[in-house]
């Protein structure tokens, strides 16, 4: 490698503290020395979320500590409970893939129309199912169907239920080179978590059902289980979602409105120490702090710290308590989880009904809203509808009945309009 002799002002300075002269490298070697050195895969720990029990289960775990099964769990959790942000995102998803319904390519296709409407045994029909199914896969990105072959016309579906995927798992292959599926088990319990949020062990056994095969409907006793997922590599069994990766940023979400919450309502940083000399009894702490409140801090004051010291000889001090000011810090961190969860899921700010920026422009925002609403669709939302009618038209070309699409209108918003400037009076005076 090429060096030469580096006389700027830094070397001077480096020589002049060190004692010795500095070299450089030269500029064309340079790019070498800002690459940064990449890490083996080979050498980091890969954290699985999937387990196979002992029993063949496979468990779908929230972390990689312990089994506990609750990854869905979690996930449902996050949605009612956590983040805003996480939750319109999942609606605004939803919404988008329920689009004007499910409709027969062919229009007016009798037939497919009467099984869209046929409601199965718990009074559903695949039309009222769509529904579930477009939320199961904004939340799980995959939805189940039970399916039930017809007694009378063997070998075609006479209807569906609805599984939402947290309570499906799936039993392991015979073979253990193969991730495809044979068997699934359905369950209320797989994963639990008792009131202070601790696992608790989940169940071990559930209903079995056997995956979608037509071929083999009679030897399955005319019930399969055809499961949807978004293809997640390295986990050919369950559904990665595609936003895993921002959790740790919705659940960052649900921590600042947590401390928020708590800074409003227990006031638990003192503003005011008051220092008192001499210590008495807990009886004649309480009546004398009690008392102070009463007076200088209102009944449910709760901002002021008191001290005792066993030196009888010091006099009573009242200080200001030094408070860091950290709501600019707050306010960075809940822009950078907005931000973060919106584009993790493929999303910007605005369509989760967050505004950015301090100004707003009612026909600006329209069009910025109604581009990204557009983009979003044809990114995300468009494959993953794809995908799950793919998935129903297996159905539907069992059963000899046209295939199934779905539309989701663009977006249109009615802006107010300005109301007309009245004329000025021009009648003359007479």
């Amino acid at each position: 490698m090429t060096k030469v002799k580096d006389t700027g002002s830094i070397a001077k300075t480096i020589t002049e503290l060190t004692g010795k002269t500095p070299e450089t490298i030269a500029e064309k070697d340079a790019f070498n020395y800002l690459m940064p050195v990449m890490t083996k895969l080979y050498n980091l720990i890969q954290p699985s979320l999937t387990t196979i029990q002992s029993n063949n289960l496979i468990y779908f775990n929230s972390n990689e500590e312990y089994d506990d099964n609750a990854y869905y769990n979690q996930l449902i959790d996050y949605y009612h409970n956590a983040s805003a942000t996480f939750s319109n995102l999942i609606d605004l998803r939803r919404n988008m893939l329920i689009g004007d319904g499910l409709k027969p390519v062919q229009e007016n296709d009798q037939a497919t129309l009467e099984f869209l409407n046929r409601p199965n045994e718990f009074g559903e029909t695949l039309l009222d199912i769509w529904e579930k199914l477009c939320f199961d896969f904004s939340l799980f990105e995959s939805y189940a169907l039970e399916v039930l072959y017809s007694p009378k016309n063997k070998g075609t579906v006479d209807s569906v239920v609805h599984h939402s995927p947290d309570t499906v798992r799936a039993v392991a292959n015979d073979n253990p080179n193969l991730n495809y599926v044979n068997v699934w088990q359905l369950s209320k319990a797989w994963g639990r978590t008792n009131k202070t949020g601790k696992y608790v062990k989940p169940a071990t056994q559930g209903i079995p059902i056997a995956n979608w095969n037509p071929f083999n409907w009679a030897s399955d006793g005319a019930r399969q289980l055809l499961v949807c997922k978004r293809y997640s590599a390295g986990n050919e069994v369950y559904a990665i979602p595609s936003f895993n990766s921002i959790l740790s940023y919705v659940e960052l979400d649900a921590q600042l409105a947590r401390y928020s919450l708590s800074t409003v309502s227990k006031g638990f940083t003192p503003q005011t120490i008051v220092v008192l000399a001499g210590n008495p009894d807990k009886k004649s702490k309480d009546e004398f702090v009690n008392r102070f409140k009463s007076r200088y801090s209102g009944a449910d004051g709760e901002r002021v710290l008191f001290i005792w010291t066993t030196d009888e000889n010091s006099k009573p001090q009242i200080m200001p308590f030094q408070q860091v000011d950290i709501t600019p810090l707050l306010q960075a961190l809940i822009q950078i989880t907005t931000e973060k969860i919106a584009s993790g899921m493929g999303a910007t700010p605005e369509l989760a009904g967050v505004v950015v920026g301090g100004q707003s422009n009612l026909q600006s925002d329209y069009n910025k809203l109604g581009i990204a609403y557009s983009y979003y669709y044809k990114r995300t939302i468009l494959p993953f509808q794809l995908q799950m009618i793919n998935t129903l038209n297996k159905i539907m070309r069992v059963n000899g009945l046209s295939d199934l699409t779905v539309t989701t209108p663009p977006l249109i918003l009615d802006l107010p309009t300005q109301p007309a400037q009245s004329q000025p009076n021009t009648k003359s005076i007479m």
